[in-house]
């Protein structure tokens, strides 16, 4: 089994074959969409890809204010000529809203939503992540390009992989979720 990462510096046309030479995995890849349009005004985290027989996985987060933003947001990501090319873009969101309570006063309800994007069961593992990493307000794509082989319940790991590497770079995880991600990587290097 081979798996590299590369990096995905300001969304550049992806390359589905990766290259042997490069081994080396790039700091944070942070786009401002707002200097290229004016539809989405938040900047946009961007992962590593990685590479996996053949398919590639590439993952994107961005502060999300409400769900009505949701689909300008969409709009501009999948209009990028990279992620047009897209065999699956699963997402997920969850944004905070202030509601008055019947008898409490204000409170704040929490509005979820994913789609799978056509990796069954992709968008509540994506849910479910902002859940447990106690992210809010902000969105997550992940894009994988289908390489001809199937990855089994590999697709699942690398899928969480470059979505938490996204929430992480965009500031999105809570200290706590940040500093268990840390001792898990390093748990991984043993």
């Amino acid at each position: 089994m081979r798996i590299s990462l590369s990096s995905s510096r300001a969304i550049r046309p992806l390359i589905l074959e990766p290259d042997p030479r490069r081994h080396t995995k790039n700091t944070i890849v942070t786009t401002n969409p707002a200097a290229e349009d004016e539809n989405w005004p938040h900047p946009i985290t961007a992962s590593d890809r990685i590479y996996d027989r053949k398919s590639v996985f590439l993952a994107h987060a961005s502060h999300l204010p409400s769900k009505t933003h949701l689909a300008p947001f969409l709009n501009h990501l999948t209009s990028l000529p990279e992620l047009k090319r897209a065999t699956h873009c699963m997402y997920a969101y969850r944004t905070t809203e202030a509601s008055s309570g019947h008898q409490s006063g204000a409170t704040t309800r929490i509005i979820i939503g994913q789609n799978d994007g056509g990796e069954s069961g992709a968008g509540n593992q994506l849910s479910r992540l902002l859940e447990v990493t106690g992210c809010e307000n902000v969105v997550i794509v992940v894009s994988r390009w289908y390489g001809g082989v199937q990855l089994g319940s590999d697709r699942w790991k690398r899928i969480a992989h470059v979505a938490k590497e996204a929430l992480s770079r965009g500031n999105f995880l809570k200290e706590g979720a940040k500093a268990s991600r840390d001792q898990s990587e390093k748990k991984q290097r043993k």
